[in-house]
């Protein structure tokens, strides 16, 4: 197998990418007005959650070891996880609209729509 990637993983790589990108722009324009004085400090949790899955993921796409691959893109995942239950409870309480929260859901949605197609195109994780 030569170790040029082809043209349908170098798209999936871009698409994760491009993603990710618009989620820190979301999620990043949606914590622009939450309080300043939030002792759980929301804003800080979210951006910094967005930020990991953005190096995370591009720490993944790099590297040819699919075992250091499949650390990174569940790492990716976890995180995700984490920033859909964050902007979640923003929105309960009052920090984030509706539109907002839904922006940031269907950021995230595309983003894990698009690692699930890199995923498929790298050939799955599974073990042959």
């Amino acid at each position: 197998m030569s170790m040029i990637p082809n043209k349908e993983i170098l798209q999936a790589k871009i698409d994760a990418r491009h993603h990710s990108r618009e989620l820190i722009k979301a999620v990043f324009q949606a914590t622009e007005h939450f309080p300043k004085q939030d002792p759980n400090q929301f804003a800080s949790l979210l951006r910094k959650k967005v930020l990991a899955v953005s190096s995370f993921l591009a720490h993944g796409t790099v590297k040819h070891d699919k075992d250091e691959q499949k650390e990174d893109f569940l790492f990716v995942m976890s995180e995700l996880r984490e920033t859909l239950k964050l902007i979640t409870i923003a929105h309960h309480l009052g920090y984030a609209t509706d539109l907002e929260k839904s922006t940031v859901r269907h950021s995230i949605a595309n983003l894990i729509n698009s690692l699930d197609k890199l995923v498929i195109s790298l050939g799955g994780f599974e073990q042959k």
